[in-house]
């Protein structure tokens, strides 16, 4: 299964945004002090984790077994 281009340039950029805001909050704690420039860093990590997950869902969603018609048919009757 090749990974979507898409999918991947969403990650790149979400990865490279998220360094680049950290860069911008470490340029304002140096200006203007840690607690003025706290809430830059809270948007850096949420962006980072956000990025995690998403990467952690496509190796999971790349992990899943395929069912074939027979084990779809089966499930089906189960439910």
């Amino acid at each position: 299964m090749k990974p979507e281009p898409k999918s991947d340039l969403k990650n790149i950029l979400l990865l490279f945004f998220s360094a680049g805001i950290m860069i911008i909050g470490i340029h304002q704690t140096i200006t203007n002090g840690f607690e003025n420039s706290y809430w830059i860093f809270m948007i850096s990590v949420a962006l980072f984790l956000y990025y995690q997950v998403r990467k952690a869902k496509k190796k999971q969603e790349e992990n899943t077994p395929t069912m074939n018609r027979r084990a779809k048919r089966y499930m089906e009757r189960k439910q």
